[in-house]
């Protein structure tokens, strides 16, 4: 990672006499443009094994910890951290390339736990070299927050304790990922109109977000505001479509929801809720429209849905099924336009230390901390007798920051701040915690002479904002207008206050009134609050460094910048170097080699004894024969390529006409382990040490639910194919040379699920059970591991002599089932059949 100069800075290597001989610099201004637009979405190249990021209970520190772990594998890519052992959903990334002919602007949203402003600067450098395009300050990186994808990307020290030591390998493969990504957007871009929306109050029953920080629920900033339980209640959408045909390109939408559905015993790569919205929306579409959710205000937000969905994997595809017709009714009525506009980015890096951060909020308040004295007392008082913020505030005596402030549960517990009043007396110092830190993650590697206090991550905090305009505005009254638009994007985990706080600054400092707050971009410091919800403790405050001033402070430092938005004069974002991205040590890649497997791509018979699979059935090599769908599963297993070459790719195909043919979703797309349907698994054999040589055996399974009719799947033969890589040997570190291989499992036939029946009487109730290992959504009313109500379901009796006849019923829903109420029989049936529109088909015999 290096920082790097455009063309247009070059000036600086003239000798003086050239310099001052040169004319004051003409100055250039915004041009109006039509919207052309490319977009592009895949998987983020990251190996099986990496380190998952957001649960600190998978470090393996003191002993203690290492949840998620499965067995006692080893590789190369963790070193204090349970490694991921497979996939349930990939990480992946989308990419939004804009241009006006006059400026870009590039959004890249991906499924990570955060965002690394290295990483960003990175990008920036790698397109500019690939395309001439001037793209500094114009790239915008958004992170998921997914709690279950690799993050040991980031080389922020005082996280490590949220997703293992950096790894150079792992941040290479995402960059060239994002790039990659960039690129395509960039080569594939037309003519488009597009249109912004918002939506308000859109989820008033929490059935797919909700807030979880009660501490605040007393407070109260705003007329406008009565206090309680509170989650930002707008629902954002930049909308675009082609100019060509009008047809959807792409849709980008914006709210708060943490990834956090799944638990930190997870040990497998998956999206959690935010991804799962993004698949749940897509496939509203008969083509392939790429769709992101980034974040709004996700830092004191729950994911909802229901428990009621059985597995947390079906749990995640309900909220999908709650937030969708809300999402896509937003997308049906926002209206599009390829009319001119404007575009501008800014970009910093705010200062951070106990001396620079403070809040003025205009000249209405001097909040700032107290200089560092060693061994001082603070006078323990927070608010003076009106309940205002008493200034300095004297309590944060920290001169590296702290941690750990007003959480009772800290991870590491060292020496205090001094302060004895709460959320002070929980404060841990960072330059105290530090030595343990360096000890967890041997950093003597990196910093023979000792870990550098302050850390050299914590005194820039990055954020950008962009403004567009004239632009349509679908607003929450269903009028529309034609406004300016300022999105501002902020480096952590922005609570609901502050996003209502910063929409307020920026319509009372800026003017603009159409705002949209994106977190988890551009860097990362912990959770974002203003100070008066800060002082009230509870989890949020415990991770930001900087105490309860810093996250008004940066975005009085977006602000400022953003008032270069206000004009069509296109001005230096830093003419002196103020607000440069911190600069990051240049890092090895591994030079631990993988695994020749000479095997990879060959049918496993045999199973390992501590082959791990993450269902609770037994393992199988091969698919039976004969499996019913929704109620069976698939299971495929076979030798491949070490994870470092390996990231299989696993289709289900259909037979039909003789042809083998991809198992498709209904916006075209292949069902694969990228989205909810195949579960992937990788066991080393031996498991450690890591640079033994191993086999790597990996193992697939797809419980029968139907890529669109989730009960309807085709009956039919199917079988699993698979695409990989196996490595060749010849390279000293990544990118390794490698060379393809393909498999295909036996041929399996899936035939109708079986329905059940219940009966009392003259009552009969008719459902679809899921197996007690069910991991699918069956229906949004159902369960993955219970009933399920069939549709279109008719009813027949089968009398004693065999013959068979309809009943006239009438279907009623009843929760997850359907209930009929029967005639009365002259004669005793033999049996009730039960047949859904699908042909999943039950009989319950009666007694005579």
């Amino acid at each position: 990672m290096t920082a790097f100069l455009l063309p247009g800075l070059l000036f600086a290597c003239k000798d003086k006499s050239s310099a001052a001989s040169l004319e004051e610099p003409v100055p250039v201004y915004i041009q109006e443009g039509a919207p052309f637009a490319g977009v592009a979405e895949g998987p983020i190249d990251v190996p099986v094994g990496s380190p998952m990021g957001g649960y600190t209970a998978r470090c393996s520190y003191a002993g203690v910890g290492g949840a998620g772990k499965v067995d006692n594998r080893k590789n190369a890519y963790t070193e204090a951290w349970a490694p991921s052992v497979g996939i349930q959903t990939a990480a992946m990334a989308e990419v939004l390339w804009l241009d006006n002919e006059d400026q870009n602007f590039i959004m890249i949203n991906i499924d990570a736990i955060y965002s690394f402003d290295g990483m960003v600067k990175e990008i920036e450098k790698q397109i500019y070299e690939a395309t001439g395009e001037i793209v500094e300050n114009r790239v915008v990186l958004n992170a998921s927050h997914t709690h279950h994808a690799p993050a040991n990307y980031s080389d922020q020290i005082h996280f490590y304790l949220g997703g293992d030591r950096y790894n150079e390998e792992i941040f290479q493969r995402y960059t060239k990922s994002l790039v990659d990504l960039a690129l395509e957007a960039y080569e594939s871009r037309e003519e488009v109109s597009l249109g912004f929306g918002v939506a308000k109050d859109w989820d008033p029953d929490d059935r797919v977000y909700r807030d979880r920080r009660p501490e605040n629920d007393d407070l109260i900033l705003w007329d406008d505001f009565d206090g309680g339980k509170y989650k930002d209640p707008h629902l954002w959408m930049l909308k675009i479509n082609r100019l060509s045909d009008d047809l959807p390109l792409g849709i980008f939408f914006n709210f708060g929801i943490h990834g956090t559905i799944l638990g930190g015993d997870n040990p497998l790569i998956s999206v959690d809720a935010p991804g799962h919205l993004e698949y749940t929306l897509r496939e509203q579409f008969d083509h392939p429209v790429v769709v992101s959710h980034f974040q709004g205000g996700g830092g004191d937000i729950s994911p909802a849905g229901t428990g009621d969905h059985g597995h947390e994997y079906a749990r995640m595809e309900g909220i999908g099924e709650f937030a969708v017709e809300a999402i896509y009714d937003l997308w049906e009525s926002i209206p599009t336009s390829s009319e001119a506009f404007s575009m501008e980015s800014v970009s910093r890096s705010i200062p951070q230390s106990l001396e620079e951060v403070k809040v003025t909020r205009n000249g209405t308040v001097d909040w700032h901390y107290k200089p560092y004295l060693k061994d001082y007392e603070p006078d323990n008082q927070i608010f003076d007798s009106n309940g205002d913020i008493l200034s300095p505030l004297d309590e944060f005596n920290a001169p590296f920051g702290a941690v750990f402030c007003g959480y009772d549960d800290p991870l590491i517990s060292t020496g205090g701040i001094g302060a004895e009043v709460y959320p002070y007396d929980m404060c841990m110092r960072v330059d105290l915690i530090v030595d343990i830190i360096s000890g967890i993650f041997q950093l003597n590697e990196f910093f023979p002479e000792g870990t550098p206090m302050p850390l050299p991550s914590s005194l820039k905090a990055a954020t950008s904002s962009v403004r567009m305009g004239p632009v349509s505005i679908l607003q929450e009254d269903g009028t529309v207008v034609q406004d300016q638009l300022l999105m501002g994007f902020f480096p952590g985990e922005a609570t609901s206050y502050y996003v209502h706080h910063y929409r307020d600054r920026v319509l009372e400092d800026l003017g603009f009134e159409n705002v949209i707050l994106g977190d988890y971009s551009q860097d990362h410091e912990g959770y974002l609050l203003i100070p008066e919800d800060w002082l009230l403790g509870g989890y949020e405050p415990n991770i930001n460094v900087w105490g309860p001033l810093q996250g008004e402070h940066i975005m009085e430092g977006n602000l400022e910048m953003s008032q270069m938005l206000k004009t069509d004069l296109l001005e230096d974002n830093d003419p002196d170097g103020t607000y440069a991205t911190t600069q990051y040590l240049d890092r090895d890649l591994s030079m631990e080699q993988l695994d020749i497997t000479p095997l990879a791509g060959t049918a496993i018979d045999t199973p390992l004894e501590e082959f791990y699979i993450p269902l609770p059935v037994e393992l199988q090599t091969q698919p039976s024969s004969e499996i019913a769908r929704v109620q069976g599963l698939a299971q495929f297993s076979w030798q491949g390529g070490d994870p470092g070459v390996d990231s299989p790719l696993v289709l289900i195909e259909r037979e039909e006409n003789g042809e083998w043919l991809e198992l498709l979703t209904r916006s075209g797309r292949p069902v694969s382990e990228k989205m909810p349907a195949i579960l992937l698994t990788h066991t080393p054999t031996p498991l450690y040490p890591s640079d033994a040589e191993q086999e790597h055996h990996w193992w697939a399974g797809w419980q029968t639910v139907g890529p669109e009719d989730r009960m309807g799947l085709p009956t039919g033969n199917y079988r699993f194919h698979i695409y990989g890589n196996r490595y060749t040997g010849g390279s000293d570190c990544w990118p390794w040379e490698k060379e393809e291989y393909d498999v295909t499992s036996d041929e399996f036939l899936i035939t109708a699920a079986e329905l059940h029946l219940e009966q009392t009487g003259s009552e009969l109730w008719v459902s679809l059970d899921g197996p007690e290992w069910g991991y699918r959504l069956i229906d949004v009313s159902g369960a993955s591991n219970g009933a399920n109500p069939p549709m279109g379901t008719i009813i027949e009796i089968e009398m004693p002599d065999g013959s068979i006849s309809s009943v006239d019923v009438i279907e009623t829903p009843d929760g997850s089932r359907i209930h009929f109420t029967l005639p009365e029989f002259a004669t005793t049936p033999a049996a009730i059949i039960a047949t859904d529109l699908y042909g999943n088909t039950g009989r319950l015999a009666l007694e005579q």
